[in-house]
């Protein structure tokens, strides 16, 4: 009998090893998911838009700013000729998007991208009226520089009496 009661003790010893060896598995696993978040950053998203105009048709060739949640910016794109804006890879969070393009009132969005998904969003531009409408900076610019230059030449050419032209009382 003293011999079965060895097996059975070493069969005891056994199993209480291996208790110990898987109890210890999990607990390090569980204590390794608890720390995971600070060990892996979480996994990025995506923005997709279409920018389109009032009556539904795409907007190609739209200046697209991306920002983050504070103003700042993180790129600039351009719609495709289908209007589709996409940006992938974005760490998941707030982020603001503009959206300009001539004869267009711009167009801002405030956007949250979750961990791995794709965040859809459609914006729709309406058109500028004629009397909101500023002249670009550049054509502003041109014309200036185009009438001094032609006032300058026709001044230097002997037509003095250009330069009273603009004043009052002649």
């Amino acid at each position: 009998m003293g011999a079965e009661e060895t097996r059975h003790d070493l069969w005891l010893k056994r199993i209480n090893t291996w208790i110990g060896i898987l109890g210890g598995s999990v607990a390090s696993i569980a204590g390794a998911y608890n720390f995971l978040p600070s060990f892996f950053p979480p996994a990025p998203g995506d923005i997709a838009a279409v920018v389109r105009e009032q009556g539904g048709a795409p907007v190609p060739r739209a200046h697209v700013e991306l920002l983050t949640s504070q103003n700042v910016l993180l790129g600039t794109a351009e719609t495709d000729r289908d209007g589709r804006y996409v940006k992938k890879d974005l760490e998941p969070g707030s982020y603001i998007l503009k959206v300009s393009r001539a004869a267009f009132e711009p167009q801002v969005a405030k956007v949250s991208v979750a961990s791995k998904k794709t965040t859809d969003l459609e914006l729709v531009l309406r058109f500028r009226s004629r009397a909101q409408a500023p002249p670009s900076p550049q054509a502003a610019s041109t014309s200036q520089a185009q009438g001094n230059a032609i006032r300058s030449a026709v001044e230097e050419t002997g037509a003095a009496w250009i330069k009273n032209l603009g004043k009052p009382g002649r």
